[in-house]
């Protein structure tokens, strides 16, 4: 699924690379554009209107992926290159912090945990209800039942 993803991205990419200015092209080493040719998708077309801007334009995120990384790696000076690999660089620490923090393992874990803590309650509030049971004599008991009969 995800090769169909990006093999469509590529078909995006170059698209919007045809209309693109040709200088800007040539920076972009022809490895890397042989390389996006050969993974695009020969079926699949753009629907995009190059007369509007491409914020305008409906891209996937893969698309988007690969038209940052070809900004990063070859179209911005070294200033804004470092500036983006550092808001990168955050985005990959924060997401890992949401993933520790919710961590599918670590949920279970702090279930038997709580449940471990419960029963320890359960069984040290039951040791402190314990009463002591006195069986009553037998005087009492025969005085008791003619009671009750009453």
């Amino acid at each position: 699924m995800t090769n169909i993803e990006y093999s469509e991205a590529a078909v995006e990419v170059l698209d919007i690379l045809n209309h693109t200015e040709k200088e800007a092209i040539r920076k972009i080493p022809e490895s890397f554009m042989k390389f996006l040719v050969e993974i695009s998708n020969k079926s699949y077309q753009t629907k995009f209107n190059h007369e509007y801007p491409i914020d305008g334009f409906n891209l996937r995120a893969e698309t988007r992926e690969l038209l940052g990384f070809i900004y990063i790696t070859w179209w911005c000076n070294d200033s804004e290159r470092i500036k983006y690999k550092n808001l990168i660089h955050d985005a990959e620490i924060s997401k890992q912090k949401i993933e520790d923090k919710f961590n599918v393992n670590d949920i279970f874990k702090n279930r038997e945990e709580k449940q471990h803590r419960q029963a320890i309650q359960d069984i040290s509030e039951n040791c402190k209800s314990i009463t002591v049971y006195k069986k009553e004599n037998l005087l009492k008991r025969i005085i008791n039942k003619i009671l009750n009969f009453f």
